[in-house]
């Protein structure tokens, strides 16, 4: 027999008992829409949780320390208990990094007070290096440091623009988050933010002499020139660097130098670096990153770590809908055997005929073999179409919507403003394979019973 004889008579002999076929097609239409509506409920939380991140979290930014821990017994690795410039300079040499930047937050008994006109800010400062921090945090308006470091150049949040304030008058309190989750604008201070003067002024009790100061401290200040050079946008889900004016790394440095004993007295040494932000050049890379920073002998902390624990959370929910839709392909597998065994005991007289008539073992085994392929592939194609509209449904129905979170006790996974369901080329062309290879699979035994059958047996025990 030719292939296309093959394949006509097995698409006859299908539909000679259409109801008993399209039963069996049906399951496995029911079976292929489990499989992949299932998997595509976990695509879906996957996605959503993905986008929830990347929507808060930089996933490239990796949060570097100095290795405080100790060693195992009998550990010889490298472990840098002090991160210094040459240390900095190492790690931008690692493949993979696209920026390195020391976070040094100046932390000081005296008070830092940025000042322009009738209006004072008392802020925290934080110094960064600028090239790298510009590729880190991305400005709203103005633009990074000049380089310049006979003034203060910094830049700030529209958060911390808010703690303007006209120390004379009375503090009002701002809810700058509940502002910023409402989609409002913040009310900021009516300063020409670029045009203004500014000078930074590091104020402190000076209690040296307090006895000839009826027992009251003497406020001292320690003044620099300023100015602002670019402001951060208010980002209510994104808070680092909310509260701090941003100044240069370099402009700190020349300040200590010129006032090391100041800066001891209150507290404060620049000698390394406790936090530095790594940036990778692409989240691919993030792991080849920390692999090398742990070499290296630093700690880190990556967002990365949390879609780890993430995404082997939605692993273990994607195995368990699998197996729930596996075991519905398992039921149509077997609904499939059983009709093609029913086909043989109704069609012995008709097998044994074939053989008669000279056709091979192979021929009659391609024939069985085809019409299970048959079941599987228009059973499999009906039931993807099934699981689109499905798919559909979900990503448009609240109420199903609901009831998935409900089952799944997860409804946190769906709830980014994305989809439930999300069903990928690579899954629905997969899954209908899948089914097809099922199907014949499903068909070997009672394709080997027929080549078994005894041509002249065949032919009277149907008389």
């Amino acid at each position: 027999m030719r292939w296309t004889d093959i394949l006509e008579q097995s698409l006859h002999n299908l539909f000679r008992r259409r109801l008993r076929t399209l039963l069996t097609m049906l399951g496995v239409v029911i079976g292929t829409a489990a499989i992949i509506v299932t998997l595509s409920l976990g695509a879906g939380a996957e996605k959503a949780q993905m986008d929830a991140l990347e929507s808060t979290t930089n996933l490239k930014l990796i949060e570097v320390s100095p290795y405080y821990g100790s060693s195992l017994a009998g550990d010889q690795g490298k472990r840098v208990t002090r991160i210094t410039d040459s240390v900095i300079s190492d790690i931008r040499a690692m493949q993979g990094v696209d920026a390195v930047t020391p976070m040094v937050t100046v932390m000081l008994g005296a008070q830092a007070v940025v000042k322009t006109g009738d209006y004072e800010n008392s802020t925290t400062l934080l110094a960064v290096l600028p090239a790298d921090f510009a590729k880190i945090q991305p400005l709203k308006s103005g633009e990074y440091f000049t380089g310049r470091t006979d003034r203060m150049e910094f830049i700030m949040s529209e958060v911390a623009l808010l703690d303007f304030v006209k120390p004379d008058e009375d503090y009002e309190w701002i809810d700058a988050y509940s502002i910023l989750q409402s989609g409002g604008q913040l009310p900021l201070p009516p300063i020409s933010w670029y045009s203004s003067r500014y000078s930074m002024a590091l104020r402190w009790e000076d209690w040296d002499n307090y006895m000839q100061n009826n027992y009251e401290p003497e406020i001292r200040e320690m003044d620099f020139k300023a100015q602002l050079t670019g402001i951060i946008e208010a980002d209510p889900n994104d808070w680092r660097f909310s509260y701090y004016a941003i100044v240069n790394l370099s402009w700190l440095k020349k300040i200590y130098r010129e006032n090391r004993d100041f800066f001891k007295s209150q507290g404060f040494e620049l000698n390394g670096y406790d936090t530095v932000y790594v940036l990778a050049d692409t989240v691919d890379n993030v792991e080849n990153v920390i692999k090398q920073l742990n070499d290296y002998g630093l700690q880190y902390s990556s967002p990365m770590e949390t879609v780890a624990l993430m995404k082997k959370q939605i692993a273990m929910m994607q195995g368990f809908l699998g197996f729930i839709g596996a075991i519905s392909m398992l039921v149509a597998a077997l609904s499939i055997a059983n009709t093609m065994m029913m086909s043989i005991y109704e069609r012995t007289r008709e097998i044994g005929v074939m053989k008669v008539l000279g056709c091979t073992l192979g021929n009659i085994r391609a024939l069985f073999l085809t019409e299970a392929a048959y079941i599987g592939l228009f059973g499999g194609g009906a039931g993807l179409i099934l699981s689109l509209l499905l798919s559909y449904a979900l990503n448009n129905v609240e109420a199903l919507q609901n009831v998935v979170s409900s089952v799944l006790s997860g409804a946190e996974m769906f709830t980014a403003g994305g989809k439930t369901s999300i069903i990928s080329p690579q899954l629905a062309w997969g899954t209908w394979l899948f089914v097809v290879a099922v199907s014949v699979i499903s068909g070997l035994y009672p394709a080997r019973r027929a080549m078994k059958l005894s041509s002249l047996a065949a032919i009277r025990s149907a008389e």
